[in-house]
């Protein structure tokens, strides 16, 4: 079998924890080099993954005539160097989410690869998570009728200090919580009721003793079909973290969650759909006694790679494009703005502004403080 050859481009925590189990299985696409400025990290993941070569300049990786595409793992704020000058050179770009912190930025990424000619892909990788397609197919099917309304839970405490090498929660980012971890959930909400018209949002920092951007949110979206979807997101929560969807339907309500988060989970999403307010549907997928089975099956990340290199394989366009991602970073900046200017936004989004200012006012303003408390989710 022809696999693709990869160059991985940022050698951090993603890269060697997250994509672990994906690299190791990936059947149609194989690491040929890794590259990071940091040389330890990049030379760490060479003899981990047991690649070829590492690299710790971008333009030298980029001239390896066996890297086919790269795999773009830095963080969001590093992600339009590494997208555009990949694309200048011919190479199909997988990029992580978010995509990036700005539509602007998004937008150079995209037309890159589109006068390059290459795949661009965003890695959502909950819609190739078996229990999320699970869900879409019966949206799809009209198994819940006409779906009007859907709500978003996303509670993951992290009310720890973050080291000085941490980008997130910090202004350079762009963004903080909604943006980092509020992209995945938007994404469903588009993904699963089509697109959004306008926005409307409530954003917080409870810890601006130690955050520079958000902490807490509330986002309401009105699409364009009619529907209307939420998504309530903290970190500021003493609870195990819990990530749900409630799906709102003429024939239907069905309610998908896990006990924990489905990003680091081999275990299917319990589902449950309610008719009539006396019926109860238990729809859980089962799943198998092997873990390693489960990764080589489920892992939605192993999934997404492999959806990736077999359109660049056979020249099939990706199921999440640059113009997917760009459509979450909009949403995420028309969230900021709506907060900041206390005002429903309407898409498409023309312009955003510096929202340091956006974030440096609301940290000033926040009558909260946490002091020397610290906790996290134990899952």
């Amino acid at each position: 079998m022809k696999k693709v050859g990869l160059g991985i481009i940022g050698c951090g925590w993603a890269a060697r924890d997250l994509y672990e189990p994906a690299f190791r299985f990936l059947k149609n696409g194989r690491i040929v080099a890794v590259m990071d400025i940091d040389e330890s990290k990049a030379r760490f993941l060479k003899e981990l993954y047991n690649v070829p070569r590492c690299y710790t300049n971008l333009d030298e990786m980029l001239r390896d005539k066996e890297v086919d595409a790269v795999v773009v793992l830095t963080p969001p704020h590093h992600h339009l160097e590494p997208v555009v000058k990949s694309a200048e050179a011919g190479k199909h770009v997988y990029c992580e989410k978010p995509m990036a912190p700005t539509i602007e930025e998004a937008d150079r990424m995209i037309e890159a690869c589109r006068k390059s000619d290459v795949k661009f892909m965003i890695a959502f990788m909950k819609r190739f998570n078996r229990s999320f397609r699970f869900v879409k197919d019966l949206i799809d099917k009209g198994q819940l009728g006409s779906v009007f309304e859907l709500r978003a839970r996303w509670d993951n405490a992290r009310v720890k200090r973050m080291p000085e090498s941490q980008y997130r929660l910090k202004l350079i980012s762009g963004g903080g919580f909604l943006q980092e971890d509020g992209s995945h959930a938007l994404d469903i909400c588009r993904w699963w009721l089509g697109e959004v018209e306008e926005i409307n949002a409530y954003i917080a920092i409870v810890a601006p003793d130690r955050h520079e951007t958000e902490d807490v949110a509330c986002v309401t979206m009105k699409h364009k079909g009619g529907a209307i979807s939420t998504l309530h997101i903290t970190m500021i929560t003493h609870r195990t973290g819990e990530e749900s969807y409630e799906l709102f339907g003429t024939k239907g309500t069905l309610v998908m969650r896990w006990l924990y988060h489905s990003s680091r989970s081999l275990e299917p999403a319990l589902i449950h759909l309610y008719r009539n307010s006396r019926e109860v549907q238990d729809l859980t997928l089962s799943s198998s006694w092997n873990p390693l089975q489960e990764l080589r099956s489920n892992w939605q990340y192993l999934r997404e790679l492999e959806h990736f290199c077999y359109c660049i394989l056979h020249d099939v366009e990706p199921y999440c494009t640059g113009e997917d991602g760009r459509a979450v970073v909009e949403m995420v900046n028309a969230a900021y703005l709506s907060a900041w200017k206390n005002e429903r936004i309407r898409l498409p989004l023309k312009k955003v502004p510096d929202l340091r200012e956006f974030f440096t006012e609301l940290r000033s303003r926040s009558p909260w403080s946490l002091g020397e408390i610290e906790w996290s989710s134990w899952y």
